[in-house]
């Protein structure tokens, strides 16, 4: 596969209605994560500092799972349940 078609097909696996999770508060900073992509975190000083850094984490969680041949699990349908 060369880049340009490794990059599309990145960018449309990142375009699926993953669950994108942002916490945090203004004092400690904020924490992106998506929960169906285990480890594939960010972090950022305000909620959308940490969203827009969660689609560069996941494009490089991405394409190291498909140039390593691993799996890419699908989107969870419907909503989730978060517990503190």
């Amino acid at each position: 596969m060369n880049d340009e078609a490794l990059e599309e097909q990145v960018q449309a696996i990142i375009r699926r209605p993953y669950h994108r999770v942002i916490t945090g508060e203004p004092v400690e900073g904020y924490l992106g994560e998506v929960l169906e992509l285990p480890g594939c975190l960010t972090a950022g000083e305000t909620p959308e500092e940490a969203l827009r850094n969660l689609d560069e984490a996941m494009a490089v969680w991405i394409e190291s799972a498909l140039v390593h041949g691993d799996p890419i699990p699908e989107p969870i349908a419907g909503p989730v349940r978060l517990t503190a």
